[in-house]
């Protein structure tokens, strides 16, 4: 199988190594198994977790992200609803959050693994 690139695995949630083994086992929004996250890669076998709590530091990034959200739903909500109350922004930015947590949670591990897990693209030989 040919060569996925580096950006096309992230978007995916693909391993960092093989670019080919799923990170999680399910859809993000089957909500019983959404945080379910391989331990290894089913392709390569590689470990995803290099030590107990690893992806610990995956809540700085999940953070980030929500911060993002929080200030591009502001900017939006006051550039196109003219005379917007406090109770406006709320109920847009609560109700993105918890649509988009999933996705979040998903994303923040990945960008997490994919910069500190010390993992390598290796070409199949």
């Amino acid at each position: 199988m040919g060569k996925k690139s580096k950006l096309s695995a992230i978007l995916l949630g693909k391993c960092p190594q093989c670019h080919q083994g799923n990170l999680f086992d399910a859809n993000p929004y089957h909500l019983k198994k959404m945080m379910n996250m391989n331990k290894r890669c089913p392709h390569c076998d590689v470990n995803f977790e290099k030590e107990p709590r690893f992806f610990d530091g995956a809540m700085y990034i999940s953070y980030a992200m929500s911060v993002g959200l929080f200030l591009v739903s502001a900017f939006i909500i006051y550039h196109t609803v003219e005379g917007a109350t406090e109770n406006t922004y709320l109920i847009a930015i609560i109700t993105e959050v918890v649509l988009l947590f999933p996705v979040m949670f998903r994303y923040s591990r990945i960008f997490y693994l994919y910069a500190f897990g010390g993992l390598k693209y290796k070409e199949e030989e």
